[in-house]
């Protein structure tokens, strides 16, 4: 914002505006760290062969070995802000208690972090997309296939797996269900046998009428149904009351945080948190937390400036531990 800008501003009545936090987000991403030695980390999936047979006596054990799946080289990137003003705007806004719009340059880093993250979420059925510096932001995971693909391949089997519900139906209880046979059955490790991850969370947008059939599947006493219709055998159990652990993303955005109502419907069924190797491996990597410079004043000019920078990355290695469904209502 340039000086006459903020002259223009200190004339006016304030009313700060604050951006909602996204907060829940970083809950879908494994933390990791990684030294400054190198701009690359690599995590990738481990395999092991099953199962145990049957040894006759003096026979020889079966052999079973463990093998590399995909993997998936994360790189990094820093981002930076700088926030410059004068000293004489400094106190004028200090003096309309605004002053942190101008010292608060560490939000901006966080804003972005978790940006790119739901951006991640949101973007995913695209390989890559543009963010908003006009950075091209990879979307693919270790088999080099978008993040959410009905055709992601398996390194040692010719079987392919869907992690997009077919159909795309909206949200309702016979959804879940179809949401809930697809972890039990169509979920593979790499040599194509089924593997156990077991869905935790339940992920969709702000939208009030999404976040309502949620909470009334989630925490309704008696069923009812999504629509909101009282179910008849009211003393029949919610199979699902409290089941799962409901988190409310913004995904529904473009890299410039401006809504994109088309995946407002969107919902996610996914294993978060715990083993990487029994949840969707997605990871937040680490280089440079956010940190905030020393200020700087140039004293001829009187001007302040607030830097602040971080370093990290952001990706996943497989789709399996994620379901989406592109429901459009």
């Amino acid at each position: 914002m340039s000086t006459p800008q903020l002259q223009d501003l200190v004339k006016r009545s304030f009313v700060q505006g604050v951006a909602k936090p996204a907060g829940q987000v970083r809950q879908i991403f494994h933390p990791a760290t990684q030294t400054w030695e190198t701009k690359h980390k690599s995590i990738m999936e481990v395999d092991r062969e099953g199962l145990a047979e049957e040894k006759t006596e003096g026979a020889s054990s079966a052999q079973r070995g463990m093998a590399l799946g995909y993997s998936k080289q994360f790189t990094r990137k820093t981002i930076s802000v700088t926030r410059k003003v004068s000293g004489e705007e400094f106190l004028a806004l200090q003096a309309h208690d605004l002053s942190k719009n101008v010292t608060s340059v560490a939000k901006d880093l966080i804003d972005k972090i978790e940006l790119d993250m739901r951006n991640f979420i949101g973007m995913g059925t695209a390989s890559s997309y543009t963010d908003n510096g006009g950075y091209t932001i990879d979307t693919t995971v270790g088999d080099g296939l978008s993040l959410f693909n009905t055709t992601h391949t398996l390194k040692y089997s010719a079987k392919t797996y869907s992690n997009i519900l077919s159909g795309a139906p909206s949200f309702s209880s016979d959804a879940l269900e179809s949401a809930e046979d697809y972890f039990a059955y169509n979920i593979m490790d790499n040599y194509g046998k089924r593997q156990s991850i077991k869905p935790n969370t339940i992920i969709t947008a702000d939208r009030a009428g999404m976040k309502n059939r949620v909470t009334r599947l989630l925490k309704s006493i008696s069923p009812e149904t999504v629509g909101g219709v009282a179910n008849a055998n009211s003393g029949v159990v919610n199979d699902y009351r409290d089941k799962y652990r409901h988190l409310v993303i913004e995904f529904d955005v473009d890299s410039m945080d401006m809504t994109d109502s088309s995946k407002s419907y969107f919902w996610f069924l996914a294993s978060i948190g715990g083993s990487p190797d029994t949840s969707f491996q997605a990871y937040y990597i680490k280089w440079l937390s956010p940190m905030v410079a020393p200020l700087e004043v140039d004293q001829g000019r009187w001007t302040l400036s607030y830097t602040a920078r971080s370093a990290y990355a952001i990706g996943a290695v497989s789709g399996k531990g994620i379901l989406l469904s592109k429901a459009l209502a």
